[in-house]
């Protein structure tokens, strides 16, 4: 190699040149680093401003390098983060050297937002670079990863935390938080911070298993109850293993928190169920018993020794056999228990079942099928008691009913058959009256005569009527009362049994009022003789109990087939406890001495049996001092045999809609 021709001395010339050479390499060297380094350069001027955007940019965000520089900052973010972030480059710029680290939000070319966290600093004092630096790398992988671990902690109810060795107490997650109900804040960070969080009675069992992970370096679980916000504790499954550092020791204990607060508790009410059902079921008066599908006894309550002498050992594995049950009731029950094995029936069914001392005792067994423990074969259980006693009194309550039924039925019969001889004499002395009362053969020689003939008159007419009642029900408590229905004319037969009792209402100072609303027809078809007595009978009950200056009004409608017949009074009323009892014979409702002397209580009890007899019904509603209304409802063509019109006798049809009785 030669030397330089200007002979000036190679270490003075050389140097120079060799620093240019340097600074020129460096500087390359620099370029370089920004331009293939992973990390994103900004600088931004005093009011946010790009002055220098590096092209890791363009890889990050999609070719957006030119497009930043010389842009505001706070223009580019996400809306929600430009106050924010406008605040932390101000609270920045105005401290030296100040530095801030965020995560904001920016878009890139396909329109999403990435998420960066970049970490500032103020270097505007600095001539070479004379604004904020800013250092910035894409982490929005990272936050989707830690958003769907806290989603599922959320969902999952569990939560995770980290224990460095040296350090006071774990880091906690927000799934840790949301069990317990409490802020991240709120979690405690001393050294005791298992004496806030977990119930005393665990402390023990929580740090030994720590030891243990610690020890072995196994992974360990443990259920351990843990203190919530509201100062309660909720049932905590921990899984914990160790973390090894980098000598292979233990440098961290790791751990998930699960939520199994639901769980336990119910494990805990099954055990205790069980334990409680278990004590009820040994101390039961009732016999429990657990059957397989062959009948065999697989469990028996020690009930079973009191009832019929028999101790629960001699059951268990054995079925019930012929032996043991009395020979009539064996079949029906053997019966009974195919059905619920083999149809699922729930069945109950009394029988005698030998006692040890060799006579039979009266039971009675509830049984009900219920799956076996593989999930398809059929068991069943059963509820068995002793009801020798109620046997015995329903076998006496039986033949006092019998003996009971026979006296109405020979009562009902005797009236009945007495009808005739009963009614004769009293037609007999109503007809002589009358003669005597009108003085057809002569006078009778004092007026006297004339008054006492009015009042023997009176007398018999009144018990004829009450004869009647009589007879009228018991002939329909007999079955032997017959219906002749007919087409009949609503409006002209509520007008005439007005008429008869008008001048009674008169005489009390009431006023009868009546409306038929039955459509064109205004026609039935019933009993005239009934249909009459129902009605005679509401509006007499009516005028008896409606005072002076009352009102009673009657109405008849139509609807749906139907024809409601209503009285309605402005007397005394009914108390609501007593309207039950009326219908019934002989039951009378009032305080009043003189108006319960004026009848026997089978008015109503005839017009519901007359009702119920035509397919109808009465009904009572009342209201003490303000009134009642009775209603009865009668179907406009009964169900029993009309009988057709002579002039009809030859044809073929019969009455339309009516049905054979």
């Amino acid at each position: 190699m030669g030397r330089p021709s200007d002979g000036t001395p190679s270490g003075e010339n050389n140097a120079p040149r060799a620093n240019d050479l340097l600074a020129a390499s460096g500087a390359h060297f620099y370029r370089a680093l920004v331009e293939n380094a992973g990390g994103i350069l900004t600088i931004l001027d005093r009011d946010g401003i790009v002055t220098y955007q590096s092209p890791a940019v363009r890889k990050a965000f999609g070719g957006m390098e030119q497009a930043l520089t010389g842009r505001k900052i706070t223009d580019l973010v996400h809306p929600d983060d430009r106050e924010r972030i406008a605040r932390k480059i101000e609270d920045c710029a105005r401290v030296p050297n100040a530095e801030i680290i965020e995560v904001v939000r920016l878009p890139h070319e396909n329109g999403s937002w990435l998420r960066v966290e970049t970490h500032a600093r103020n270097l505007l004092a600095d001539p070479d670079i004379a604004g904020i630096l800013c250092v910035s790398r894409d982490v929005t992988d990272a936050y989707r990863l830690e958003h769907q671990l806290r989603e599922a902690e959320r969902l999952a109810r569990f939560g995770h935390w980290r224990w460095v060795k040296g350090e006071s107490a774990p880091q906690w997650s927000r799934g840790v938080a949301r069990i317990l109900a409490l802020d991240e804040d709120k979690l405690p960070a001393g050294g005791d911070w298992y004496e806030h969080l977990v119930h005393p009675d665990d402390h023990g069992e929580l740090l030994s298993k720590f030891l243990d992970a610690f020890e072995t370096h196994e992974p360990v679980t443990c259920v351990t109850r843990f203190r919530t916000g509201d100062n309660c504790y909720r049932y905590v499954k921990t899984y914990v293993y160790a973390e090894a550092d980098a000598f292979h020791e233990i440098g961290a204990l790791v751990g998930l928190a699960e939520d199994v607060h639901e769980e336990v508790e119910a494990e805990l009410a099954v055990k205790a169920s069980e334990a409680k059902y278990r004590l009820l079921t040994e101390q039961a008066s009732d016999v429990v018993a657990y059957y397989d599908a062959q009948s065999r006894i697989m469990f028996i309550s020690p009930a079973i020794e009191r009832i019929l002498g028999r101790s629960p050992e001699g059951f268990h594995g054995k079925p019930i056999t012929e032996e043991l049950v009395h020979p009539d009731d064996f079949p029906r029950a053997r019966k009974a228990f195919l059905r619920c094995v083999q149809h699922g029936e729930q069945v109950q069914f009394d029988y005698r079942f030998l006692h040890r001392d060799g006579h039979y005792v009266w039971l009675e067994s509830t049984m009900r099928r219920t799956l076996g423990s593989d999930g398809r074969s059929a068991e069943v259980i059963g509820v068995t008691r002793d009801i020798s006693e109620r046997k015995h009194h329903e076998m006496e309550l039986l033949e006092a009913r019998e003996r009971a039924e026979a006296a109405s039925r020979t009562k009902s019969r005797f009236l009945a058959n007495m009808s005739h001889e009963l009614r004769t004499p009293l037609n007999a002395i109503i007809g002589f009256s009358d003669i005597l009362r009108m003085e057809m053969f002569g006078s009778l020689g004092h007026e006297r005569y004339s008054e006492y003939a009015q009042l023997i008159n009176d007398s018999g007419a009144l018990l004829l009527d009450l004869i009647s009642d009589i007879l009228d029900m018991s002939k329909i408590e007999a079955g032997k009362y017959e219906l002749h229905p007919e087409t009949l004319d609503i409006k002209a037969l509520i007008d005439s049994c007005v008429r008869l009792v008008r001048g009674n209402a008169e005489e009390n100072g009431a006023q009868i009022v009546h409306m038929v609303t039955c459509g064109g027809d205004c026609e039935i078809v019933a009993d005239e003789r009934a249909l009459k007595q129902i009605m005679l009978n509401l509006l007499s009950n009516a005028v008896k109990f409606t005072p002076a200056g009352g009102r009673i009004s009657v109405e008849a409608a139509e609807s749906g087939g139907e024809v409601r017949l209503t009285v309605n009074d402005t007397g005394r009323g009914i108390p609501p406890d007593q309207i039950a009892r009326l219908g019934q014979p002989f039951e009378q409702v009032t305080t009043d001495a003189a108006l319960a002397k004026q009848g026997t209580g089978l008015g109503l009890a005839l017009v519901r049996s007359l009702a119920e007899l035509h397919g109808g019904r009465m009904t009572i509603e009342s209201e003490p001092g303000a009134g009642t209304s009775v209603t009865v409802t009668l179907p406009k063509v009964p169900y029993c045999e009309v009988p057709r019109p002579l002039a009809e006798e030859t044809s073929e049809t019969p009455f339309p809609g009516a049905a054979a009785g």
